[in-house]
């Protein structure tokens, strides 16, 4: 490591050691010598710069200044000697005389140039000492003298010059150092390639490992995305499903109010709440001629069932709705059922909704297990329990047999009623409600008269082309609604089952009962 001297200080420290006779003394002794070695030196010096030419270079600046400071000795050990017969008085002024010039060419020298006096007198003492120990080794034999001299100069060109390779033979100590420092190094450079191949392993493994876990996010976002499109899919179809539900029930809603060339205005259609239970309504106004209301039974007759959608589709009314309870044992239903005014299937029990050939509607509670003549109708449809009459809520199911707890525990329902100016109304609700509401929600739609129809599972609405409700289970009778006379006609052979045979009009009840049963 080199340290930095300020000139100012080196100057001073000049001078002190100038100042004292003993270090004036040292000095004088030392430039003679240094002038009695200075050309074999130099001529040293000169080879070695031939072959090292980098080393010159180096040293050209301190050897300029240090021939120099040489040169300046030299001359003032040549006036000294040639004083040295004069008188001591007189050589006393001279010293100091001389001695004075010499402080003052030191003050005068840059901080470079003493920095390199100081690095040319160590080189001076290295070869001095390099000389010295030369002299002490003995001399053998007069042909090794040579070989010492060259040791010599090899070990001061060794310290002269630290870029310089060593000998070409070296010694054997030399050789088993060189090998210790080879092993050393090998067994430095093998941890070093260790420590690498650690580094680049640990690196495989962190990059193995974040590349799975950017595989896995990229799963993992593709799956989200995949998601992301099946909700934007199903949330579309359900906004697709929306919008065609509300274009139909506008459609709907357009035939209920203007009628769609069948029915007329005489079926109307719309949706409201009632005693805050949502449900939709269906008014159908017997004041019209046009207007037919009958029963169908399934295909095959009592105690077979059939599709809500084929029997639509073989009547091909223009409102259908469940009719009357039947048992899921026998399939038979619980109450009478009259159509185009023959009886059709005896039941025995509950409320009947009846309604002549000239369109006029009353509601009449039959007496359990007995017949009931229904000569004056043309269609009837017994079911229950009533939940009005003559505008008054008379809701009582055990007077009327109706004992089922599935059928008086809160359901989805339908109920028929009839207002005072003669137009029969239809409500079903998809909010299940006990019996007692159903009567309160009748009431509150303007009916006089009303009862409960089949539901829950069964629950089932048609209205010109568009089925509100689609039941649950096969059914075996439905109420249908004809808007005009000509359609009822001509679909009334598919109101009956296949194997009815319609009786004559002079039979009496006891051939009609045969022909039941």
């Amino acid at each position: 490591m080199r340290f930095r001297i300020p000139s100012v200080s080196l100057g001073l420290v000049a001078i002190s050691l100038l100042a004292c006779p003993s270090y004036a003394e040292h000095v004088h002794h030392h430039h003679k010598s240094a002038d009695a070695q200075q050309t074999p030196v130099r001529h040293h010096h000169r080879s070695q710069d031939a072959a090292t030419p980098l080393t010159h270079h180096r040293h050209h600046s301190d050897d300029s200044v240090a021939s120099d400071t040489t040169s300046r000795h030299h001359k003032h050990h040549t006036d000294t000697g040639d004083t040295a017969s004069a008188s001591p008085a007189h050589s006393s002024r001279l010293a100091r005389k001389e001695h004075r010039e010499h402080v003052e060419r030191l003050l005068s020298l840059t901080h470079e140039q003493l920095v390199a006096l100081k690095r040319h007198d160590r080189r001076l003492y290295r070869q001095e000492e390099a000389q010295q120990q030369a002299d002490q080794r003995p001399k053998h034999h007069s042909r090794h003298s040579d070989q010492s001299d060259q040791v010599a100069a090899t070990a001061r060109h060794h310290h002269h010059s630290s870029d310089d390779q060593q000998a070409s033979a070296p010694s054997h100590h030399l050789s088993r150092h060189e090998a210790r420092l080879a092993a050393e190094h090998n067994a430095r450079l093998a941890l070093h390639n260790a420590h690498l191949a650690a580094i680049a392993q640990a690196h495989h493994e962190a990059s193995v490992r974040e590349e799975a876990r950017h595989e896995a996010r990229l799963h993992a976002r593709q799956a989200w995305m995949a998601q992301r499109i099946l909700n934007r899919q199903a949330h579309l179809a359900k906004v697709q499903a929306m919008r065609s539900a509300k274009i139909a029930a506008q459609r709907a809603h357009w035939v209920a109010l203007h009628g769609d060339g069948n029915s007329g205005h005489s079926i109307q259609y719309w949706e409201t709440e009632a005693v805050n239970v949502p449900v939709k309504v269906i008014t159908v106004d017997l004041n019209d001629p046009n207007v037919k209301v009958s029963a169908e039974l399934s295909r095959w007759g009592v105690g077979s069932s059939e599709p809500f959608g084929r029997m639509i589709d073989r009547a091909n009314p223009n409102v259908a709705v469940t009719g009357t309870f039947f048992s899921l044992d026998n399939l038979k239903p619980v109450g009478d059922i009259v159509i185009d005014g023959s009886l059709v299937h005896f039941g025995g029990m509950g409320t009947a909704l009846c309604i002549t050939p000239d369109n006029k509607a009353h509601m009449v509670t039959c007496t359990w297990g007995r017949h009931h003549d229904w000569s004056p109708y043309d269609f009837v449809c017994a079911c229950g329990p009533r939940l009005l009459s003559d505008g008054h809520i008379v809701l009582d199911p055990h007077a009327e047999r109706f004992r089922d707890r599935h059928m008086l525990a809160p359901n989805s329902r339908i109920a028929v009623g009839i207002t005072p100016g003669n137009k029969l109304v239809i409500v079903m609700t998809h909010e299940p409600i006990y019996l007692g509401r159903l009567a309160k929600v009748m009431k509150a739609l303007g009916t006089s008269e009303a009862m409960n129809l089949d539901a829950g599972t069964s629950t089932g609405l048609f209205y010109n082309g568009t089925t509100l409700a689609w039941p649950g289970r096969r059914l075996t009778n439905m109420i249908v609604v004809y808007g005009k006379k000509e359609q009822y006609e001509h679909n009334l052979d598919q109101l009956l089952p296949a194997n009815y045979k319609r009786p004559d009009a002079t039979a009496s009840k006891s051939q009609v009962s045969l022909l039941l049963h």
